[in-house]
């Protein structure tokens, strides 16, 4: 297997895959099915590794030694093996700690096949996309692994895969890359990197495009997945909005205005404009909750939180403005902004 290393150099390099989130915090994050290029550090003290990642032995009741990547720093006399995601736990070193590399480059997936929506003229043009010897296929060619999809049904949701091959053939941490040939195009375009979510036992594939899924999709759908915990936040948003201002009290939005009337089944917000305004409607929790993913994006990002940046976060890529809730998305960002103005929380 080949990896492009833009920086490390030297002896004693080598590459281990991440797996799981635990490191997925901080300036560098680690996602699980990073390449993280290591380089030995055998016999270093725990001062000579202050603050940085490394890779650890720690003993295991069940094998005897496990391996964990973790940034070693002190805390006072003590010494942790802490984790740059703040939702995962982390662990005081012990004298059976054993340092064994540090960690010199992260090698994302994305960074190691062409960009999501480039076609490849025939087998050797994808081979060499890639850096391999032979062209793609279905399965594992040069130590990477490939979903090369041509059936409809192949996409079981506008970002899921469900896999081609048996669950119990994927490694820890391995990611695929996604190849597609709907019925009636000549050539193979990629759709970028995918990664399997255990709760599901499907593959998430962000660079799924509108054109895919209506040609290999299951459904007719063009909204992504919420991410875990967006619609909880949603929902308290919700009770927010009730509470503060309430219901009958009207929210602004480039000159008009909407009224807050309730509840709307499903916990979203029905509204309405008011004596002599639009009809009541919903405004429902996937509404709201893709303005609070977007909002996230924002403060990662920078930039502004408008109708563009939800349509882009929650639309597939070339879905048509008319397939699209924009009336309630707009409707969405002015009740979020009422609990939340810009530039809050």
């Amino acid at each position: 297997m080949r990896l492009p290393i833009a920086a490390a150099r030297g002896d004693g390099l080598f590459a281990v895959r991440a797996a799981g989130n635990s490191m997925d915090g901080g300036k560098r994050p680690v996602r699980d099915g990073d390449w993280l290029i290591m380089k030995f550090a055998r016999g270093a003290s725990y001062d000579a590794l202050d603050g940085k990642v490394a890779l650890l032995q720690i003993p295991d009741r069940d094998l005897g030694y496990a391996y964990q990547i973790k940034r070693l720093v002190r805390d006072r006399s003590r010494w942790w093996l802490r984790s740059d995601n703040p939702d995962a736990p982390s662990y005081e070193a012990t004298a059976e700690t054993v340092p064994l590399a540090i960690l010199v480059e992260v090698v994302r997936p994305e960074d190691i096949g062409p960009s999501p929506g480039e076609r490849f003229e025939d087998d050797d043009a994808a081979a060499r996309a890639f850096g391999l010897e032979e062209p793609p296929r279905t399965g594992r060619v040069g130590g990477h692994l490939f979903f090369c999809l041509e059936a409809p049904g192949a996409l079981v949701a506008p970002d899921r895969i469900r896999s081609p091959l048996p669950a119990q053939e994927r490694r820890p941490g391995e990611t695929a890359f996604v190849l597609v040939r709907p019925p009636g195009e000549p050539t193979w375009r990629t759709l970028g990197v995918a990664r399997y979510l255990d709760d599901e036992g499907l593959w998430d594939c962000p660079g799924i495009d509108h054109a895919a899924y209506r040609a290999l999709g299951s459904g007719r759908g063009a909204s992504r997945s919420l991410p875990a915990g967006a619609r909880e936040r949603a929902r308290s948003l919700v009770e927010e909005l009730l509470r503060r201002p309430g219901a009958g009290a009207f929210v602004e939005r480039d000159g008009t205005r909407c009224r807050i009337v309730g509840r709307a089944d499903g916990d979203g917000l029905r509204i309405d404009g008011g004596p002599g305004g639009f009809a009541e409607r919903a405004v429902s929790l996937t509404d709201l909750a893709w303005v609070l993913v977007a909002r996230d994006d924002v403060g990662k990002n920078g930039g502004r939180l408008d109708e563009q940046r939800v349509d882009r976060l929650r639309y597939l890529e070339g879905t048509p403005r008319a397939a699209t809730r924009w009336i309630d998305t707009g409707w969405a960002l002015a009740l979020a902004a009422a609990v939340h103005p810009a530039g809050e929380g």
